[in-house]
């Protein structure tokens, strides 16, 4: 592993801005983010609980879906007591920064554990390791697993996955390889790794071998999650008929993350016939399924039908079946702060459209023009500009561009897959104001340099 990456110097208090006190926790504060219960500490205090013990509830009864949450109680508890952490309590702050992508705090949150003289268990250095690599910082996740004095399967399954997170292919085999020459049995964690890394680069034939070997080689049934990464890895190679032939012959029921993949491929390559049969196999397994619906829907517009789009939106109104918002956050001096498309409500937000307008004048001067293909309403070409120029993500951008200083690396994590424009735009960005743009979307990273993007347009 030391020969795949550079390595930044291991100790993270060293990231740590001068000055800084394990006592002045970075913490999360959104408008649109749940907010801790305020009387949690007076409840704790009456329950006679003590402070480890309320902690380790708080956060772990959180993991699913209050990660902000758990991270608000986890600096109260600091603020408020002399409660010390357990490694169970870290556990669950790292992974609510990992699901989060709050780097700041995931790096304060290491520095807490290096002060206490924490033991670095095979636990607590996967949990660190996972936390980096999905915050986009590879290299310092590579750092910890090359340093690690023992690692188990979880380990080497973490860092081949946080790698073809992040784009890196090529570096998550070779380190499979290295994992089966340390002796190390891969399990089936591993082998989705692996298949998913194939998925990002577009390895089609070893992704394909792989899932064809994994029982007689590694003895390793294939699961569902693996039989959906080839799906995405055919379908992102525009091979849609041998995915569904894939679909038809694997001998477990499809679900809805089968033809979930299988639609989305349909999108991209633009195949009305397949996409449909996609989304009514996931409606017959799921009818309030408002992806299937969307992407569906998306697909009508994409190729013009409108008639189409109107009955699938009215079949949604009818039935109350909503789409989950898009939304992008982006962490600053350890605040998280989120966008919606269109957003006004962020006190800098007049800051925030100028800003934005700025980018698009120099764009469009370095030869941009607006994506508006994938705008899925039937109104005009300068209104579909309109709506894409506010998409969530870059609201963050221009957020980010505005209060951070020249050269510091801007963060953002998308709840959605990022649009073609979107891409474009962040591209442009990374050359035009020379900085680093890293952007995790639900399925991968895109690391955004001099211009170009890290998934070299294959996403």
């Amino acid at each position: 592993m030391a020969a795949i990456l550079a390595k930044p110097s291991p100790s993270i208090a060293r990231c740590l801005p001068m000055g800084t006190s394990l006592t002045t926790t970075p913490f999360l504060s959104s408008s649109k983010l749940a907010l801790a219960s305020p009387t949690l500490a007076s409840a704790w205090e009456s329950m006679g609980l003590s402070s480890a013990m309320v902690l380790r509830i708080s956060i772990h009864s959180s993991r699913h879906r209050w990660y902000s949450d758990a991270i608000r109680v986890f600096r109260m508890m600091q603020d408020g007591s002399n409660a010390r952490a357990d490694e169970i309590t870290m556990l669950g702050v790292i992974s609510a920064c990992a699901h989060l992508g709050a780097l700041d705090m995931g790096k304060w949150v290491h520095a807490y554990v290096d002060r206490c003289c924490m033991r670095l268990t095979t636990n607590l250095g996967t949990a660190l390791i996972n936390m980096y690599a999905r915050c986009g910082e590879i290299e310092t996740a590579s750092s910890l697993f090359d340093n690690m004095k023992e690692k188990d399967v979880r380990a080497w399954s973490v860092m081949i996955s946080g790698l073809a997170l992040n784009g890196l292919a090529k570096e998550a085999l070779d380190l499979f390889a290295e994992m089966q020459n340390a002796g190390v049995k891969p399990d089936s964690v591993t082998i989705t790794g692996v298949l998913s890394a194939c998925s990002h680069a577009g390895y089609v034939q070893k992704g394909m071998k792989l899932l064809d070997e994994m029982q007689e080689l590694y003895f390793v049934e294939p699961t569902i999650e693996h039989y959906g990464c080839v799906v995405d890895l055919l379908g992102r190679a525009g091979e849609l008929e041998k995915a569904l032939a894939l679909i038809k012959r694997m001998r477990l029921k499809p679900d809805v993350m089968i033809w979930g993949a299988m639609l989305v491929a349909c999108r991209v390559h633009k195949n009305v016939e397949i996409g449909e049969m996609a989304a009514k196999e996931m409606l017959e397994l799921d009818s309030q399924n408002a992806g299937a619906l969307v992407f569906l829907s998306n697909v009508y517009a994409a190729i013009g039908k409108w008639d189409m789009v109107e009955q699938v939106r009215c079949l949604m109104k009818e039935q109350r079946i909503r789409k989950p918002p898009g939304s992008s956050s982006i962490e600053l001096d350890g605040v998280v702060h989120e966008f919606l498309s269109g957003d006004t409500l962020h006190p800098q937000s007049d800051q925030i459209y100028r800003m934005l307008d700025e980018i698009l004048r120099l764009a469009v001067l370095r030869g941009y023009r607006p994506v508006i293909g994938g705008v899925p309403f039937d109104i005009n070409e300068e209104d579909k500009e309109v709506c894409i120029s506010q998409h969530s993500e870059k609201l963050a951008l221009a957020f980010g561009l505005i209060n951070s200083e020249g050269g510091t690396v801007i963060r953002i994590v998308k709840n959605l897959r990022i649009c073609e424009d979107c891409h474009s735009v962040m591209q442009l960005v990374s050359e035009l104001f020379n900085r680093i743009v890293i952007v995790r979307d639900r399925n991968r990273f895109h690391h955004y340099k001099d211009g170009a993007c890290s998934c070299k347009n294959y996403w």
